[in-house]
Formats: structure tokens, C-alpha cells, sequence
């Protein structure tokens, strides 16, 4: 039977059947009102039970009389429905089994395989069977429960039996063992299998304790590495464990070819998302010294890691130090008011930027700033002494022979450098020094002495100047805002931008000055051109960044390099002076080819970044030294003439000291101009002959114009 509901032809029994408004299609209509639709649905309703009621009747009439409904099925019939039931149970409990695993499939054949041995043991001892190897005597449960086992295991045995009972149950032992235990030994290969790949993927736990963890990965991993291995050589098991969404392999083929040597220091490389918690806990987080954070070029993932490592740590109150690598400024305040002030946060670009800026003024600054930040040499260290306390800090600069002191940690872990030379050190003042090794930062037995020799200031050039920045990145605008804190009026900088590698006119609206003059100039062509555009004026310092927007690291190293030879072969008046030539570099790698173009200074951006992260890795307390070097308003680091504090007639490096006390600053080593090499922490007793083109590394409250 087929009900129909719609509009039906027959008209001469309207009472019987509710009209739609519009012929039914299976969708409502919107153009009935309210009362057509429920008589409509009403009728139709009517005609579905009077159907049902219909097939029920005719249903009823096909069973037998004095049978119901429930009765319609045969017993035969509800007992196979049971045993499918059982079997389809039997089938998905055995698929959960396999679900969960090769080791529960492995304890279930090998519990099988157990199982099938006793019950041939048991058939052998109950019927007294004979003949297993030929023995003609029977024997105990034990002996035949051992001799089936063999069986299983070795095939070939049961060759030797004796009888044709005996014959069959061992035949039927090993052939189970064949398919049963040959299944078990397979099943524990693919299980090794399975385990070596997990370890060679990279996501099984770490059990290590008390190690460097490195969240993230980027081209500067290597470079933090390799300083980590220098700091960990007097650690006789250090470890350094790596988390990033790399393949395991891939990380550790890059380490092994930038790393030749990793001494002490045992690697761990894992595979997984940082900001995962489950990913994060394998690395043993909470036994670790410190963790290091890497961006990736946004500030998103470093956030999420942050807040993952917090969500793991749950309220733990070890201190663990979190160094976390950022972009924006603004992000690294509202990390350390939410998180605490476990992190230190470092953005790279900033550092790089204020670095170039100040090395375009200063030749060899870059070059301190490696030698203070690089484990390979002298380091920077913190430590209490009670014996100065009452003592000045003139006394104490003078108590140390082969460490150069220029600061001190106040209570509350405030940092002062170069304090004033009369300030007399308190009970909880720990002293700052540059020194070769822990061990070496003791005063000496006696008081050192020296001399305060007569400088003569080096008056400051007011001349006008003109400063060329040839090409362009997204350091550019950092480095033009740094340069335009601390420069004014009578400077003049002038970018030289090719327009086929960067949207000039989109720069003219983005790029201000509030003191020097900015010229933009567009300029198509090689490094010859630029420079010999640069050279129709003439000009002072030149800095030269990378296209690392526009082409690739290796591309904009390799024009940077022609760039410096370009502008090293400009000749200028001799009332210009030497120009200060200072690059930007992005691969480590091409520092050797940048010595021979001649460049005064190289910054190498992952390289400082890098070298900063591994220290404050060590030491988290040096952030706060960093924020003052790197911040031109307070405490900075100066190459200053030797006249200025008469060290073309001093005696020993004490001399120097001493008389860059007495100015109010704090002389740390010396700089020789005619090798360019730079000397951080000499002795103070170490004999001196500076000439007057030498300069002295000193660390001054702000920065000195030169």
C-alpha cells in the first residue's frame, strides 16, 4: 500500500481529505496560513495511523492461530542469534586487544602458546603415552611440559618420537608452535622495530637532571650549542636537550657539521611542538638548570611555549631560568609582569640595531662585545666578598690582578655599573668583574699599585657629518631609530635603496627622524654604483645591511661583501679622515671573507643573539648588565684615546685604571690600532707600551660622541 499526500482529484468527498494550498513536494510551503497547514498535516496524519492499523491486521492474519507477536520466532532461531551475539563480543573484545598494542598481543599468544603446551603435557601424563625421543619409559608432568616446550621452540625435535600417539600430539605442538610461537617472536621483532623508530623519531622521555633545554629551532641553534659545550667543560656530564618540530635526524646532521667537537656536553634531540604541554614533558622540564626558548620570527609561538612551560611547571616553586627570545619590545614587559621575573627576555633585533649603531661610531666595538659575550676567553661573574665591605670602589678596582671589576650588584638585584670611585661598598653588595675563570675571580694577597697619569680630552668634532646606509632590512628602521636617539641636527643620513629589492615609496611614508637629517635616495645598479654614488659627497661612516628580505642569506651576504670591497676602494680628502665602515652579516660562516674586504666591523645578527642566550642561560642576573651596555642613555661601552688618560706613558695597565678612575670611568682593556686586536681583562701589573693611535676599552655613563 502507497499513501499519497497531496492534492487529491477526487473532489466529490472534500470532508475526508485537507487540500494544501499548493501541490505537496515534500518541503513546506510559506504561502499557507497557519490554519490551511494544521488541517493539512492533521488529515495526513490520520491517514498514516489508519495505514499502520491496516499492515498490522493483514500481518496478524499471516501467523498461525495461538501464536502471538512475541511468539513468531523459532527457538532455533533465538539460539543462533545468542551465539552471534557471543562471537561478534568474542570479535570486539579481540579487537580492542589489538588495539592497545603489540605487547598485549604478545602476552596473549604467549599465554596461548603456554596453554597448548600443558594440555599436551597433561594429555601425555593422563593416557601414559610413551616414546617422546625414543624413551621407552613414561614420564612425569614436569618432563613432558618441558619437552613440549621444545618442541615449539625447535621443530626439528620431535623427529625422534616413538609411536604413533605420541607422534601426533607432538605434531600438533609444533605446528601450533610454527604458527603461534613463530607469530609471538615475530610480533617482538616488529615491537623492537616499533621502539627503535620511536628513539630515531625522537619521542620517547628524557631522563636527564640538571640540563640545558633548548625550545624551538632557527639558524642560531648551532652557535648556542657550541658556546653551551665552552661553558659546560668544567661539568663532567652536562647535557643539552633539544625540542623542536624538526626531525630528529635532520637536528642532530646539522649539529654534528657546524660542531666538530661537543667534549663534555651529551646531546638530546627530541621531536615535537613546544607549546605542547604532553610534547614539553618529555624533555624532563622540571629537572632541568635553565631553558632557552628560540624564536621563529614571530612572538606567537614564544608566548604559547611560555605559557606551556607554566601550564607544566603547574606551582612549582624551583627556580628554573627561562631566557626567551623575542621580537617586539612591548612584549617582553607583559611577559615579565604575567610569568614573573624567571624570564629574561631578549630581542634580538634590538640588540643588533643599537650594537650596529654604536659600532659606526666606535671601530672594534663589536669585536668587545664578542669578547664579553662568548664563553671562549674571559667571562663575566658575580660574587660576594666581605672583606671590601667599608672598602671604595677605587680600592677594590686596584684588589684584583687578573680581573677587570666595573660594577656592582646591590641588594634587591640592582645592577650599578661604572659606579662613582668613592662609593663604599655595603654588607649584600656582590662585585661584577670580567674575569678568565670562577676560580680566578680571588683578590690578590696585596693591594696593587698604580699611578694617575695627566690625559688630555679629546674635544668633540662638531663638524657636520653624513652617515650612508646602503641597503635594506627590517633592522634598518631599528638601526635609523638609534642612531637618531643619540645623533643631532648636524648629522645627516642617507639611505641608498634599490628599488628593484624594496618598495622606496612605501619607505618615504613610514620612515621619521626626530633629530638627524634623512635623505632616501633610489639607486639601481651593483655595489660599484652605490659606492660611487655615496662617493659624490663626502661622508663619514658607512653601514651596510643585507637584503635578507628580498633574496636569500647566502645572496645578501654575498652583495654585502662586494659592497665593503666597493666602498673600501672609495678615496676620500684627507680633511674627511678615515671612514668607519660597519656590515651587517647574517651567516656566521662568511666573517673570514669579511676581514679581508677591510670592514672595520662586522655585526653578525644570529651570532650576538646566540652568544647572548647561552650566557643568560648560565646566568640569568647578566640581563640586567645587558639591558645597561645596551641601552645608550645609561652605561655604554667606550673605545676612547690613550691621550685621554696619559696611557702613552703608563707603565703597567694599572696606571690605566687608576687613571680612568679618576675621570669617573672604568678602564676593562685596550685596543691596538695598527692589528686591530682587541685585549679585555690584561693584568694590572702586565708592562704596557700604547701608542698614541691605541685606544682604551671603558665602560662610562652614557654615550661619548665622538
Amino acid at each position: 500500500m502507497v499513501l499519497t499526500l497531496g492534492r487529491r482529484n477526487d473532489t466529490s468527498a472534500p470532508s475526508q481529505t485537507a487540500v494544501a494550498p499548493s501541490d505537496y513536494t515534500g518541503q513546506f510551503q510559506p504561502r499557507c496560513n497557519f490554519k490551511e497547514q494544521f488541517a493539512y498535516y492533521g488529515h495526513a496524519v490520520n491517514h498514516l495511523e489508519n495505514f499502520e492499523k491496516l499492515q498490522v491486521t493483514q500481518h496478524q492474519r499471516q501467523i498461525p492461530r495461538g501464536l502471538t507477536l512475541s511468539q513468531k520466532s523459532s527457538p532455533t532461531d533465538q539460539t543462533s542469534e545468542s551465539a552471534n551475539s557471543k562471537l561478534s563480543w568474542v570479535r570486539y573484545r579481540f579487537d580492542l586487544a589489538l588495539s592497545r598494542g603489540t605487547s598485549v598481543v604478545i602476552a596473549w599468544l604467549a599465554v596461548l602458546t603456554l596453554i597448548i603446551i600443558l594440555i599436551a603435557a597433561l594429555f601425555l601424563t593422563i593416557f601414559q603415552l610413551k616414546g617422546i625421543n625414543g624413551e621407552p619409559n613414561q614420564l612425569g608432568l614436569i618432563e613432558n611440559y618441558w619437552l613440549s616446550m621444545t618442541r615449539v621452540l625447535d621443530p626439528g625435535t620431535f623427529s625422534g618420537e616413538s609411536g604413533w600417539p605420541t607422534r601426533f600430539i607432538m605434531l600438533l605442538v609444533t605446528l601450533s608452535g610454527v604458527f603461534i610461537a613463530g607469530s609471538l617472536i615475530g610480533l617482538i621483532a616488529n615491537s623492537v622495530d616499533q621502539k627503535v623508530d620511536e628513539l630515531q623519531r625522537g619521542r620517547s622521555s628524557v631522563q636527564e637532571n640538571d640540563h640545558t633545554i633548548i625550545l624551538g629551532w632557527s639558524p642560531r641553534v648551532p652557535s648556542i650549542v657550541s658556546e653551551l659545550i665552552l661553558a659546560n667543560e668544567s661539568r663532567k656530564k652536562a647535557a643539552v636537550v633539544i625540542l623542536a618540530d624538526v626531525d630528529k635526524t635532520e637536528i642532530e646532521e646539522q649539529l654534528r657539521e657546524s660542531i666538530d667537537d661537543f667534549k663534555t656536553t651529551r646531546l638530546v634531540a627530541r621531536r615535537g611542538e613546544p607549546w605542547v604541554a604532553g610534547d614539553l614533558s618529555m624533555v624532563n622540564i622540571s629537572k632541568a638548570r635553565s631553558v632557552i626558548v628560540v624564536s621563529d620570527g614571530t612572538d606567537t609561538n614564544t608566548i604559547k611555549t611560555l605559557l606551556a612551560i607554566r601550564s607544566v611547571r603547574g606551582q612549582s616553586s624551583a627556580k628554573l631560568p627561562i631566557i626567551a627570545e623575542i621580537s617586539e619590545r612591548s612584549n617582553a614587559a607583559s611577559l615579565k609582569n604575567l610569568l614573573g621575573n624567571e624570564i629574561v627576555a631578549v630581542s634580538s633585533d634590538e640588540i643588533v640595531a643599537e650594537l650596529t649603531a654604536q659600532a659606526c661610531r666606535q671601530r672594534g666595538l663589536s669585536t668587545v662585545f664578542r669578547e664579553l659575550l662568548d664563553f671562549d676567553g674571559d667571562e663575566l661573574y658575580f660574587a660576594p666578598f666581605q672583606q671590601f665591605v667599608g672598602q671604595s670602589y677605587q680600592s677594590v678596582l686596584m684588589s684584583f690582578e687578573k680581573c677587570a671589576v666595573f660594577g656592582v650588584m646591590h641588594t634587591g638585584s640592582i645592577v650599578e655599573l661604572n659606579p662613582a670611585r668613592d662609593y663604599v661598598i655595603v654588607d649584600g653588595d656582590e662585585i661584577l668583574a670580567l674575569a678568565e675563570d670562577d676560580s680566578l675571580f680571588i683578590p690578590s694577597t696585596s693591594p696593587i699599585k698604580g699611578n694617575v697619569l695627566a690625559g688630555t680630552p679629546t674635544a668633540i668634532d662638531n663638524r657636520p657629518r653624513r652617515i650612508v646606509v646602503a641597503g635594506w632590512s627590517d633592522l634598518g628602521p631599528r638601526v635609523l631609530s638609534e642612531l637618531d636617539e643619540f645623533l643631532d641636527s648636524r648629522t645627516t643620513i642617507e639611505l641608498l635603496l634599490d628599488p628593484a629589492l624594496v618598495n622606496v615609496a612605501e619607505l618615504r611614508n613610514q620612515l621619521s627622524t626626530s633629530n638627524v637629517t634623512l635623505e632616501i635616495s633610489e639607486l639601481s645598479g651593483g655595489p660599484e654604483i652605490v659606492a660611487a654614488r655615496a662617493a659624490e659627497r663626502s661622508f663619514h661612516e658607512v653601514i651596510v645591511l643585507g637584503y635578507r628580505n628580498a633574496m636569500s642569506e647566502t645572496d645578501a651576504d654575498a652583495r654585502t661583501l662586494l659592497t665593503l670591497i666597493a666602498f673600501n676602494q672609495v678615496r676620500q680628502s684627507d680633511e674627511v679622515g678615515p671612514v668607519r665602515i660597519v656590515a651587517e652579516l647574517l651567516d656566521q660562516r662568511n666573517t673570514s671573507l669579511a676581514d679581508s674586504t677591510g670592514v672595520d666591523d662586522f655585526v653578525v645578527s644570529d651570532e650576538l643573539t646566540s652568544l647572548m642566550l647561552a650566557q643568560l642561560s648560565e646566568r640569568a642576573e647578566l640581563g640586567l648588565v645587558f639591558d645597561d651596555l645596551f641601552d645608550h642613555s645609561r652605561c655604554s661601552i667606550e673605545l676612547r684615546p690613550v691621550s685621554n688618560y696619559g696611557a702613552e706613558n703608563a707603565q703597567t695597565f694599572g696606571d690605566v685604571v687608576m687613571s680612568a678612575s679618576a675621570v669617573g670611568q672604568t678602564a676593562i682593556g685596550y685596543r691596538v690600532a695598527a692589528t686591530g686586536q682587541v685585549v679585555t681583562n690584561p693584568a694590572k701589573s702586565e708592562r704596557l707600551a700604547l701608542t698614541a693611535n691605541d685606544e682604551i676599552i671603558v665602560v662610562a655613563d652614557g654615550v661619548l660622541l665622538a
